[in-house]
């Protein structure tokens, strides 16, 4: 998934949510060349509120992305993504009265459920980046193992 070419205007969120600095997070992030600065930062603040531990509805979104980056773009790209995805896990909790949304389809999606379901759905994609990347190894079995144990805190 292209994070330049998701409609992040089209996906709700609270009056805070700016939809507009989502894809230069993501933009940021690919530019990273330094794993020693919290890139995160900016994906965490861009879908979500980092300081108060909460995730707009983008970040179902941003999931696919960042379980792009983490397929295709090796380094300090990887790392963060990684770290992105094990700081919210069980840690972060839907922005509230924004648990769930509808999608352009109209279907209702549960934040949580479906960051859980698309981290599943890439385990075995993760297994192999493991088995070929010994920097990006021990959190992607951090992040395997939280999946495996649902939405809960992880240590």
């Amino acid at each position: 998934m292209n994070p330049q070419a998701v409609d992040w205007a089209a996906i709700p969120g609270p009056k805070w949510y700016q939809p507009e600095t989502v894809a230069e997070a993501f933009a940021a992030l690919l530019r990273s060349t330094r794993d020693d600065l919290d890139q995160g930062h900016g994906i965490r603040s861009a879908v979500g509120n980092d300081h108060a531990g909460t995730l707009y509805p983008a970040a179902v979104a941003g999931t696919d992305a960042l379980l792009e980056i983490i397929a295709r773009r090796p380094g300090p790209p990887r790392q963060t993504a990684l770290c992105v995805l094990l700081d919210w896990w069980g840690c972060f909790q839907p922005e509230p009265g924004f648990e769930s949304y509808a999608d352009q389809k109209g279907e209702t999606i549960d934040v949580i459920a479906a960051i859980v379901w698309r981290v599943g759905q890439a385990a075995s994609a993760l297994q192999v980046i493991a088995e070929q990347d010994s920097n990006a190894r021990g959190l992607i079995r951090r992040l395997i193992e939280a999946q495996n144990q649902g939405w809960t805190l992880i240590e």
